[in-house]
C-alpha cells in the first residue's frame, strides 16, 4: 500500500470511528436531537461537546503521527536507494581498476619465476620492472581513496576488499628487491592474487598456468603447526 493509500485509509477510519462513537453516544446517551439529518450531526456535536473534541483532537494526533512517521519513512527510503547506489557505483568504479592490477601483478609474477638462480645478482632490468608494477597497483593514494570508498559496501565485500588492499601495501616491501628476497616476494605475490580473484573471480584467468599450491587451503592452525616443526603429527 503506498504512502497516499495509507493516509486516505487513516482519515476514513478515523472519520468512522468518530461518527460510531457520536453515533453510540446518541442512541444510549441522553438527548434531545431529533432523528432528521443533517440536523443531527450539529446537535449531536453540541450535545457531547467534549466527546467529539476528544474524539477530533485525537484523530487529528493520528493522522499527525501517520504524516511524521511517513516523513521517516520517506527519508529512509531514500537513503536505501542512495546507498544502493553507491555501492552499484563503487563496484563499477573499482573493477577496471581491479582488472588492471591483477594483470600487472600476474607479469610481476612471471619475472619473478624468470629469475636465474645461478646468477649472483638481480637483473636490474627485472629489478626495474617489479619495482614499477608495485609502485603501480600498490600507489598510496589509490589504496587510501579505495578504502575510503569501499565503506558503503556490505561487510562481506569490504572485508575482502581490505583483505586485497592489505595485500598490495605489502608488497611494497619488495621495492629494490635483492636476491635472498625473491622467493619471499614470491610468495607474497601469489597471495596477493588469491585476494583478487576473492574479490573479482573473472582476475582469476591472469594467473592460469602460473604455479601455486592450492592458495590459502592451509588452515591457520596448520600454519602454526608449520612454523613449529610439528606439520607431521
Amino acid at each position: 500500500m503506498n504512502r497516499w493509500m495509507q493516509g486516505l485509509c487513516i482519515i476514513l477510519g478515523s472519520v468512522i470511528v468518530t461518527i460510531a462513537v457520536l453515533a453510540g453516544a446518541l442512541a444510549w446517551g441522553p438527548h434531545s436531537c431529533k432523528p432528521a439529518f443533517p440536523m443531527i450531526i450539529g446537535c449531536a456535536l453540541g450535545s457531547y461537546e467534549s466527546l467529539a473534541a476528544g474524539m477530533i483532537a485525537s484523530s487529528t494526533a493520528l493522522i499527525a503521527g501517520w504524516l511524521a512517521w511517513s516523513g521517516v519513512q520517506v527519508q529512509v527510503e531514500a537513503e536505501e536507494k542512495r546507498a544502493s547506489a553507491d555501492r552499484i557505483e563503487v563496484e563499477a568504479v573499482l573493477k577496471g581498476d581491479i582488472d588492471m592490477f591483477a594483470e600487472a601483478l600476474a607479469s610481476i609474477w612471471k619475472v619473478l619465476e624468470s629469475v636465474d638462480e645461478k646468477q649472483p645478482d638481480l637483473d636490474r632490468n627485472k629489478v626495474g620492472a617489479i619495482d614499477y608494477g608495485i609502485e603501480t597497483i600498490a600507489k598510496e593514494n589509490w589504496l587510501s581513496t579505495s578504502r575510503r570508498m569501499v565503506i558503503v559496501l556490505g561487510w562481506d565485500r569490504r572485508r575482502r576488499f581490505e583483505e586485497l588492499f592489505d595485500g598490495l601495501e605489502g608488497l611494497r616491501r619488495f621495492r629494490n628487491l635483492h636476491k635472498a628476497e625473491v622467493w619471499e616476494a614470491l610468495d607474497a605475490v601469489k597471495s596477493v592474487s588469491i585476494d583478487f580473484e576473492q574479490v573479482q573471480p573473472e582476475t582469476a584467468e591472469y594467473f592460469k598456468g602460473l604455479f601455486r599450491r592450492a592458495g590459502k587451503a592451509w588452515s591457520l592452525g596448520y600454519a602454526i603447526a608449520r612454523m613449529a616443526d610439528l606439520s607431521e603429527e
